[in-house]
């Protein structure tokens, strides 16, 4: 029984891990597209849009 809330508490641990590192990412992402000058396309769509000159 301990072996196996170890192995639960371990997968959880990972999905919170993998989700936290999902969220730094997008946000991260999102810093360095407004850095560059651009901005989030209408509809909310994750790509960084870049005017050029």
């Amino acid at each position: 029984m301990k072996f196996l809330m170890k192995v639960v508490v371990v997968l959880l641990l990972m999905a919170a891990s993998f989700w936290a590192g999902m969220q730094v990412e997008r946000l991260r992402y999102e810093d360095v597209c407004l850095d560059m000058g651009g901005g989030k396309n209408p509809g909310d769509y994750p790509i960084c849009v870049i005017q050029s000159p």
